[in-house]
């Protein structure tokens, strides 16, 4: 189910922080990515994230690499990765910073003396926060690309076809879809306090009061009534009446996906061992 606000950024400030935040929506595609069974995904985004946690610096590269390879095979470019994870670079560049001017461990690589002010690079520090940076990127890059690659009706259908409750299905398919639903109605409400002459622009502590009062507020509201009508709709679909349920599309695993299912995680076992 699409939205009138995918592919489009959010327009809640105009100033720096404006689109610098990425939308967690499913970008429809034919890539290998794209075409691969949720459950063969979902298997594959736990053994990358097990091998960040778990390699040496050397091994982030490694994965970092995979990282932008991917996003080219799902059709995505890594213009499209720098595009949507712009916040993160900068929050690990941040983390670097911090990194290199407090750890100092290991042996000095430059300083700069200017008066009392005196700075140094120590490989503990440098070597440290480039490992943090990595991992920090890696995580989310690999997240988002999940989400942006995994149509969210497939993903819970296979779920639930292993053996989820359709149940706790249905509320993954249902806060999937809200994600978008809801960045729309928060450009609508910001648009409409605006026309009225609501200064919600800036920041400021006085204008997060104003833009809670202002903002937050009405959308509660208009998420509560979305969740009475969709409540009214289930009901009278009698939702939950039998303990299983049919399905539109089938999610079955092929021969390959099995395989793969096998082999993504002795892939991880040899990428730990070697790395």
């Amino acid at each position: 189910m699409m939205f009138p606000n995918q592919g489009k950024r959010s327009s809640f400030s105009s100033t720096g922080l404006k689109g610098l935040f990425p939308g967690l929506t499913y970008v429809e595609g034919v890539s290998l990515l794209h075409r691969l069974h949720p459950l063969v995904k979902l298997v594959l985004l736990i053994c990358f994230t097990l091998a960040v946690f778990t390699t040496s610096l050397r091994g982030e590269l490694v994965l970092f690499c995979l990282l932008l390879l991917s996003y080219r095979t799902g059709g995505l470019g890594p213009g499209f990765f720098v595009r949507k994870l712009r916040f993160i670079f900068i929050f690990g560049l941040m983390i670097l910073l911090v990194q290199i001017l407090w750890i100092r461990e290991g042996y000095l690589l430059w300083q700069l003396d200017l008066g009392r002010l005196h700075f140094a690079v120590w490989s503990g520090g440098l070597w440290g926060g480039l490992g943090i940076v990595l991992r920090f990127v890696n995580v989310i890059g690999s997240s988002y690309l999940f989400v942006a690659t995994t149509d969210p009706n497939r993903l819970a259908y296979a779920l639930m076809k292993a053996g989820l409750p359709y149940r706790a299905g249905f509320m993954l398919i249902t806060a999937m879809r809200f994600i978008p639903l809801f960045r729309l109605e928060l450009a609508l409400v910001k648009n409409a306090q605006m026309a009225k002459g609501i200064e919600l622009e800036g920041l400021s502590p006085r204008l997060l009061i104003r833009v809670v009062k202002y903002l937050l507020v009405p959308l509660v509201v208009s998420a509560l009534s979305k969740v009475d009508f969709l409540t009214m709709s289930m009901e009278s679909r009698a939702f939950g009446l039998y303990p299983t349920r049919s399905y539109m599309s089938a999610q079955a695993l092929t021969g390959k996906d099995k395989i793969a299912l096998v082999g993504i995680p002795l892939a991880l076992l040899l990428f730990y061992i070697f790395f």
